[in-house]
């Protein structure tokens, strides 16, 4: 199970690295390993094994009907932008500019482990998203607390 909030920086060749404990949580020890990282919801990426990318697009995403644009248009979203991303001995991984630009990561990234994915955030944009105050509440709520 993946979980935490990291903090690592974007460098200058547009590399993040992945904190050790998610490499580790993703039984990634070795250099050339890869994630598949995608457009992600609110404005940030998500990254896969590639076990759980394939589970997702083959349970979640292509039963969908494709006879509704909502759906085509979903599936070209994520599997169309979806990359693969190696990282170096380091832990680093370049990440594609399209997807930085979508996200809007320029310098300071956000990772979450978010059980069976990361998502990478540019840390102003998580800043604003995070909840609060009443949505925390009701989220409690929700949960019989």
């Amino acid at each position: 199970m993946f979980m935490g909030e990291y903090s690592p920086a974007l460098d200058e060749k547009g590399r993040v690295a992945i904190p050790v404990k998610l490499r580790k949580a993703f039984g990634m020890d070795t250099p050339m390993d890869k994630l598949i990282v995608t457009y992600g919801f609110d404005k940030c990426l998500m990254a896969f094994r590639e076990e759980e990318w394939r589970e997702f697009v083959d349970t979640k995403l292509m039963p969908l009907p494709q006879s509704d644009p909502k759906n085509r248009k979903s599936l070209r979203f994520l599997v169309g932008g979806a990359s693969e991303c190696e990282l170096d001995k380091q832990g680093r991984m370049v990440i594609p500019s399209y997807l930085l630009k979508y996200a809007e990561i320029k310098n300071d990234v956000i990772v979450l482990g978010l059980s069976n994915k990361i998502e990478i955030w540019s840390k102003e944009v998580y800043d604003g998203y995070r909840p609060e105050g009443e949505i925390l509440e009701s989220f409690a709520d929700d949960l019989g607390f």
